[in-house]
């Protein structure tokens, strides 16, 4: 993977904490956003080592053509976003309260991992390098994480829809260049 790789996996797998960060910020929990970067940039860097320790894994027991597995694998995750962002859901101010408390914050963070799993178990089939997908996964998370929560105040009747949706179209886009051998 080349530097550009690393860059625009980290862009895609972040938009989705973009997303949250923007509703947790239009609910008043902008204040707490050192908290939240600090978690989800911990579950945002471990996760996909241990997603891509099991593709590793899984690739060497199986031997099949892994890189169509990973490829199906990220554009179901994808689709799956891109589902839950046309949905119509709102969040009220005690629940984001809640979430952003330490337990809450990390089964939302654990949550939101469940896709770097996913993607790391998906580059695990591959040729990747655990650290650098890590790095790049984790730095896009905090970064769009404290930018999701400082617009979120402002916007997120705005925005909230449109990010689920294109981080979803995202990984769709990233499954299917996977899958035709782009990276």
């Amino acid at each position: 993977m080349t530097i550009i790789d690393f860059i625009i996996l980290g862009v895609i797998i972040g938009s989705n904490n973009l997303a949250v960060a923007l509703i947790l910020g239009a609910q008043g929990q902008a204040e707490r956003r050192f908290r939240v970067m600090l978690v989800f940039g911990l579950f945002e860097f471990f996760v996909p080592l241990v997603g891509i320790w099991l593709g590793s894994a899984t690739a060497e027991a199986i031997g099949l053509r892994t890189n169509v597995i990973g490829a199906l694998l990220l554009v179901g995750l994808g689709l799956t976003a891109v589902i839950g962002g046309i949905r119509d859901q709102r969040a009220d101010e005690e629940l984001a309260r809640r979430v952003t408390r330490w337990r809450g914050l990390v089964l939302l963070a654990a949550c939101l991992s469940a896709d770097n799993l996913v993607v790391g178990f998906s580059l695990g089939l591959g040729q990747a390098n655990p650290l650098a997908v890590a790095t790049a996964i984790a730095f896009f998370s905090v970064l769009f994480t404290w930018a999701g929560m400082r617009l979120g105040r402002d916007s997120r009747h705005r925005w909230e829809r449109a990010a689920k949706i294109g981080a979803g179209a995202l990984l769709v886009g990233l499954g299917l260049a996977g899958g035709v051998g782009w990276f």
